[in-house]
């Protein structure tokens, strides 16, 4: 989950990794943590699974499978909460939602796998850029971008 670390400090200019520091490392298992604990601030997050697999890449495996942004108007604690609901919803039903064009393999990954979330706060930084950022990282490291990030259907919405 921490692959991005450079990449972050390189934004910024610093040798600081500017990885948002609780006190579980930034770990946060989406499902079962506490919300609240969430900053409610704009900034870009991963999504990972959180019972150890790993997903398989093109130049290794790991265990991301998502990686989003949180705008000013819902934050990293509006958006993370979206994500436990939905996945929530889909341990409970797998094809919860699940009509054609409107496909959330995001949800189904936690689902299966539990989810992890690791956030970063944007600070002065676009929260786009910072996902852009973050995807660019794990793209030169794994060969790919994170297999939900390619696997929304056209057209979809966030």
């Amino acid at each position: 989950m921490r692959f991005a670390l450079n990449a972050i400090a390189d934004i910024h200019n610093t040798n600081e990794s500017g990885w948002y520091d609780n006190e579980d490392w930034a770990v946060f298992d989406l499902v079962n943590g506490e919300i609240e604990d969430v900053p409610n601030e704009p900034g870009g997050y991963v999504l990972g699974t959180a019972d150890g697999t790993a997903l398989v890449y093109p130049w290794g495996t790991s265990p991301v499978f998502y990686i989003g942004k949180a705008e000013t108007s819902t934050g990293l604690r509006g958006r993370l909460q979206e994500h436990a609901k939905l996945t929530r919803e889909f341990m409970d039903d797998h094809t919860a939602h699940n009509w054609p064009g409107n496909w959330r393999t995001r949800y189904q990954y936690g689902a299966a796998f539990g989810a992890h979330a690791v956030w970063y706060l944007a600070g002065d930084i676009k929260p786009l850029k910072v996902e852009e950022t973050l995807i660019d990282s794990f793209y030169h490291i794994y060969g790919s971008i994170p297999v939900a990030n390619g696997a929304q259907s056209k057209g979809q919405s966030e």
